[in-house]
């Protein structure tokens, strides 16, 4: 079940990236290249995909290999159910942001929810199977979406899957990536 969920995710953010790629690549900017607007929106854009990346990465390392096997429900998990996918909607959207493309700036952070909320809950139904009445307890405390920061907490150590910590870098890698592909693009 977690496998087809995750293909499926994928499928889905491939999807979005390339349709928003399509709509870049056939529409102007909204805003003139080098002017001050435009700069702006790249730094913005750009700082929410660098802070996807490295957001992502820590919660990964939390994930430490035993997703779907343990119930994580400390550090970022501590905070937002889902922080994986709450900093891929905060890269997604600095991509928007960093087109310069009003529509795309548009589309994508709401479709991204849209397309996301549906498999979110999808997950919590896969969930609420595997782990019962404990993970009834954390959806009552923890928000899905939303962070609550005032309930942070971690512990002193964890243990890290390097295989899987590598694998989540690599991953990661793609979001430095774009903002280059973005910028030939402009040129």
């Amino acid at each position: 079940m977690a496998r087809s969920l995750n293909k499926n995710r994928m499928l889905v953010s491939r999807i979005l990236m390339f349709s928003s790629i399509a709509l870049i690549l056939f529409t102007r900017p909204f805003w003139p290249y080098g002017s001050a607007l435009h700069e702006t929106f790249d730094a913005l854009g750009y700082a929410l995909i660098v802070f996807c990346g490295m957001g992502r990465l820590y919660s990964t390392a939390f994930l430490g290999g035993f997703k779907n096997e343990t119930l994580v429900t400390y550090g970022p998990f501590s905070v937002v159910r889902n922080p994986l996918y709450v900093f891929s909607w905060l890269g997604f959207t600095g991509f928007a942001i960093f087109s310069n493309n009003l529509w795309v700036m548009l589309l994508v952070p709401v479709g991204f929810f849209f397309l996301y909320r549906s498999l979110v809950k999808r997950e919590e139904v896969f969930l609420q199977e595997k782990f019962g009445q404990a993970y009834s307890d954390y959806c009552a405390r923890v928000p899905r979406f939303i962070p609550d920061f005032s309930n942070f907490n971690q512990p002193d150590e964890i243990t890290i899957a390097p295989r899987l910590f590598l694998r989540g870098l690599l991953d990661n890698v793609w979001w430095f990536i774009i903002p280059i592909i973005l910028e030939m693009m402009e040129f």
